[in-house]
């Protein structure tokens, strides 16, 4: 039950850990989204100006970013899926055992 106890507070971690990727991830997106919308205004001037340059620049540092963050969400899923599958076979073992 112990093992129970330390595994449910792990979920909880990764839980919040991933809502925290969510959020980070969807703050980026909206960066990006507002970024596109200025290069579409611009689109009329020039490509190479220095304020398209910059936006692109910007835009480029965002995606890394969230490339990373997608990364991290990537193995917390698979850490979570990981320690959830612990649980419920602690469970079974546990209720196997008080049924006997």
């Amino acid at each position: 039950t112990m093992t129970m106890c330390a595994l449910n507070a792990r979920l909880l971690s990764l839980t919040m850990y991933k809502s925290d990727l969510e959020f980070k991830i969807l703050c980026i997106t909206n960066r990006r989204q507002k970024i596109a919308y200025q290069t579409s205004s611009l689109m009329d001037s020039d490509m190479e100006s220095p304020e398209m340059q910059r936006l692109n620049a910007e835009d480029q540092i965002y995606e890394l970013e969230q490339t990373n963050l997608e990364t991290q969400q990537k193995a917390v899923t698979a850490e979570f899926d990981s320690v959830q599958k612990l649980l419920e076979n602690n469970i079974k073992k546990d209720f196997k055992l008080n049924v006997s």
